[in-house]
């Protein structure tokens, strides 16, 4: 047993369109793979397959190659082979979002972990595969520990809740207003409710919609009309309509505001809600989608950095890899 019987195989969504995925996928790769076991031509498989990669990591057995294994698949286009220590080194990486659309994010880790404990369940992987993929699983985690990268909230829901919480501090007590019901300030709405956010308005220009939010969430409604009067009785307000022209102006707004009260406006629509001089006064603070997007760039540059700066974690793990096979041939002869 010896680590260049290891191979990974697959295609991923940088090389190849929807389309020819599909075709890819037509073939049923899984069940070729399990052929190849039935076969005892293979003595193991863990199918690590999400909406944007398909990969089969694989334990071959003795005289079986890699040309033999793409002979088996009719659509050949974009398909990626790796074996050895080249097959494990990518498998680690992967686990620790190096070739995620997010770098460093978590659901590939958890992916890959129910990946494995499947093929488990399924009697179809193999010695080398389970110690291989526990060592991804075990660097996954620490990478993510030491590195700290998902600290750093990538989401605009997250950011946006980011600017708020560092505007006005504790959140649990204050009072908000959401101006619109799309999928951006409902995806906010569901942060202030896990942030255990209590008071919460929402309003929106067709009345029935905000009703429909109404009965997910636990918030009042109010209507349109409404919505300066709401809006200084507030203390976060967050405006993310789809109106072409201003919904909150400064003068409805400014003189009502109540001068010993701190307000932050969130203006995340485009064109904008929120006229600017409503963030004039002192007392208030006005944040807009460059606002969010500076941070979530600033965000995506820290993520690269961080991935660099930790990968000598793979290499790391890649030595302990080697040190274990080695260990294991010595004990064998």
């Amino acid at each position: 047993m010896n680590l260049d019987e290891l191979v990974v195989f697959g295609i991923s969504h940088k090389e190849l369109s929807m389309s020819e995925r599909e075709e890819f996928l037509y073939q049923n790769p899984e069940e070729i793979i399990h052929s190849l076991l039935s076969q005892k031509k293979i003595d193991g498989y863990v199918n690590l397959s999400t909406c944007l990669r398909v990969e089969f990591y694989l334990q071959v057995a003795e005289n079986f190659s890699t040309e033999e294994l793409l002979e088996c698949f009719s659509f050949k286009k974009g398909i990626f082979i790796k074996t050895g220590e080249e097959a494990a080194e990518y498998l680690f990486k992967v686990s620790c979002g190096f070739y995620s659309v997010i770098k460093g994010e978590d659901q590939i880790l958890a992916q890959i972990k129910k990946a494995h404990s499947l093929a488990m369940e399924n009697n179809t992987s193999s010695k080398i595969l389970n110690i291989v993929f526990n060592k991804a699983i075990e660097l996954g985690k620490k990478f993510r520990t030491e590195s700290k990268i998902c600290h750093n909230a990538l989401s605009l829901e997250a950011i946006s809740l980011k600017f708020i919480k560092e505007s006005i501090g504790f959140l649990s007590d204050k009072k908000v207003l959401i101006l619109g019901v799309g999928d951006l300030a409902q995806a906010i709405l569901y942060l202030l409710v896990k942030e255990n956010v209590k008071n919460i308005t929402i309003t929106n220009r067709t009345h029935h919609k905000a009703l429909e939010v109404q009965s997910i969430f636990d918030v009042d409604v109010i209507s349109f009309e409404h919505k300066n009067t709401a809006a200084v009785e507030s203390d976060v307000i967050i405006s993310a309509t789809s109106a072409p022209h201003l919904v909150l102006k400064s003068e409805e707004i400014v003189p009502y505001l109540h001068s010993d009260k701190k307000y932050t406006f969130l203006d995340l629509a485009v064109p904008r809600d929120i006229e600017d001089t409503i963030g004039t006064p002192e007392n208030v603070s006005l944040f807009n989608l460059d606002d969010i997007w500076s941070v979530y760039n600033k965000n995506l540059e820290t993520r690269d950095s961080l991935m660099n700066s930790y990968s000598y974690l793979v290499d790391k793990q890649m030595i302990n890899l080697k040190k274990w096979f080695q260990y294991y041939e010595e004990r064998t002869i």
